[in-house]
């Protein structure tokens, strides 16, 4: 298995997970809870007709400069940050996740794993927006393991390949008809990474993505047979979608290069100098743009997480709290990282209440996403502060289970099912995590 890392730098922004391969490749899957909101509604939106919801897919964002995005493994959709940054408009973002849901709709990975098998091993082709990889390794703990690189494709692969890209370009058009966003937005997103496609025109016959005249082709054939689709933008989405863009271009570029773009007092620029700054450590100035924000939108739950976080920076807990808990509350749906940020804070504090306070958050966190790694370790701190070994010890083999590092997890796993009380749901899972790392072991 590849070996995993975990980065945990800026916690109310981004929840880094970094996946390294043998070839020193590296994805840097991001988790942020205002760029999962906003994109589950529009994948709510797209999978609607087909009685299916976000929740039926995996979606990881890979902080890249890169326009890049591509579906593995069945239900397995990765989106690059630069996707969203080089996009003009929400529908251009909705209509690269209806192609990539277009390919997952239509099985096309599946069909690929067959067709792979009848192939030379030295080519393995994934379906990419505009940039030829491959996926060359397998994944363990939701994405660990998977390694990117470039790939050169067999000639007897070559028409099966074109074919599901012109299917998914076309189906693309029809999921974004039926969820009434204008399918349009896909041939202008594509024209944006014509020059980003490293395809030349004389190696198209070779390339498991045609070229961009050929696709916009494929997708006009399709709007011609497609009546209505001209639907009108909303205008809330696109607001949005503004704000979202304009803290991730923050995050992914230059300080100098967001306060050249974002120069102006309108709210987008507020908010992308606001998480600048937080970046470079002017924590004032970033305080002061989040508090403008919050007075033209009280109820908005990330302009409180953020705020939160800058608070936490300057150790100022007691606001890092309060601030939390709103976001918290204002929050449409539950979200694991909104607690386990919470149970972070309360830590900081280093008090028998708030560790006590700390624990329920840590495990509303963990209830709703059992495989949030760093939650399970912020657990077993919290579980030592209160000087109950015995539970730590049982929160420390689920995390070492969860990041890869399996004889850790079984040792650990050891210690806890001596001392948890018997027949307690920590009991029953530490002897559930021996024996299958015991037949994890044995298969080595």
């Amino acid at each position: 298995m590849a070996e995993v890392k975990f980065r945990f730098a800026i916690i109310a922004i981004f929840y880094f997970l970094i996946f390294f391969s043998s070839h020193s490749k590296a994805l840097d899957v991001i988790r942020d809870i205002e760029l999962e909101d906003f994109t589950n509604k529009i994948l709510d939106e797209l999978l609607k007709p087909y009685k299916l919801g976000h929740g039926d897919i995996n979606i990881y964002f890979v902080k890249s400069d890169q326009i890049n995005a591509f579906v593995t493994g069945g239900k397995n959709m990765f989106i690059n940050t630069e996707i969203l940054i080089a996009s003009d408009d929400y529908r251009e973002y909705a209509a690269v996740l209806a192609h990539e849901l277009a390919h997952i709709i239509n099985g096309h990975i599946f069909n690929t794993s067959i067709e792979i098998s009848n192939l030379s091993n030295k080519a393995l082709p994934i379906y990419l927006l505009g940039i030829i990889s491959i996926i060359a390794g397998s994944s363990d703990a939701g994405v660990a393991g998977v390694m990117v690189g470039q790939a050169s494709v067999a000639d007897g692969f070559t028409y099966y390949s074109r074919t599901q890209e012109a299917s998914a370009d076309q189906s693309a058009v029809n999921i974004l008809c039926k969820s009434k966003i204008n399918a349009e937005f896909l041939i202008s997103f594509l024209e944006k990474i014509e020059d980003n496609q490293k395809i030349e025109a004389n190696n198209d016959y070779r390339s498991t993505h045609p070229l961009i005249e050929n696709r916009i082709s494929w997708i006009n054939s399709a709007l011609e047979n497609t009546q209505n689709c001209n639907f009108k933008k909303d205008e809330l989405l696109e607001k949005q979608f503004e704000l979202l863009k304009a803290k991730l271009h923050a995050f992914t570029h230059p300080y100098s290069e967001t306060e050249a773009v974002y120069n102006s007092n309108r709210d987008r620029d507020l908010y992308a100098t606001a998480v600048s700054n937080y970046f470079m450590g002017n924590l004032d100035n970033s305080i002061n743009n989040l508090e403008i924000l919050m007075k033209k939108e009280p109820e908005n739950p990330y302009y409180k997480e953020l705020i939160g976080e800058v608070y936490f920076a300057s150790q100022n807990y007691d606001k890092a709290s309060k601030y939390q808990l709103g976001a918290i509350e204002q929050i449409e749906q539950a979200n694991d990282l909104y607690h386990m940020m919470m149970g972070n804070y309360l830590l900081s504090f280093e008090k028998e209440d708030e560790a006590a306070e700390a624990i329920l958050q840590l495990k509303k966190s963990l209830q709703i996403n059992p495989k949030n790694a760093y939650s399970w370790y912020l657990l077993a701190r919290a579980y030592a502060f209160k000087s109950d070994i015995a539970l730590a010890n049982y929160a420390t083999a689920e995390r070492y289970f969860l990041i890869g590092e399996r004889q850790l997890s079984f040792d650990f796993a050891q210690k806890a099912l001596k001392s948890v009380k018997e027949k307690s749901p920590e009991w029953y899972r530490s002897f559930d995590l021996i024996e299958v790392l015991k037949k994890d072991f044995s298969n080595k």
